[in-house]
């Protein structure tokens, strides 16, 4: 997708994280149709009356959809998002504090400049695709850059896993 800083911290570290996620990321048609078929929540019923009201809705959705695409932001907006709502600004900014420079000032052109209607319903959008693509590849729709991956439904091993303990009642 893009090359990587070759300087190791803290910062370029979960910066890769962020591009590796994004790598991973691989929709398969059902995908689509599935988030296509999300509606937006009730408080931004709004949006959904605007969008309505908007002659070139359309237009605008496919425009800014093509942008989203064009500059990798599928993940960033996301990440933006809890339960499919875009968070408030400063909660965005903490999310966003790890995610790479690139991606951020692109992304930071997308919030400002796309129609506020168009954008919850993209961001709607996008949040379910994300997440259905994530649960499949990895059994968990929940991803952080400070946190390390989900493990694989198939890593099982003694190791990693707790031991079961079973009680019998003696009492009998």
């Amino acid at each position: 997708m893009r090359d990587r800083p070759t300087k190791f911290n803290d910062t370029t570290s979960l910066a890769d994280q962020w591009w590796d996620e994004l790598e991973r990321f691989e929709p398969d048609q059902d995908d689509f149709d599935t988030a296509s078929c999300a509606n937006l929540a009730d408080e931004l019923d709004l949006f959904r009356v605007q969008a309505e009201a908007d002659d070139d809705f359309e237009e605008h959705v496919v425009f800014w959809d093509e942008c989203i695409w064009e500059h990798n932001l599928w993940l960033a907006l996301e990440q933006c998002c809890h339960e499919g709502v875009l968070l408030p600004v400063e909660q965005r900014e903490l999310r966003m504090n790890s995610c790479p420079m690139e991606m951020r000032d692109k992304l930071g052109y997308f919030l400002g400049h796309c129609p506020r209607h168009v954008l919850h319903c993209l961001a709607l959008y996008y949040f379910v695709l994300v997440r259905l693509v994530r649960a499949r590849r990895t059994g968990s729709p929940d991803w952080r850059p400070d946190k390390p991956p989900p493990r694989s439904p198939y890593h099982d091993t003694v190791f990693f896993r707790p031991p079961k303990l079973n009680f019998r009642n003696y009492a009998r």
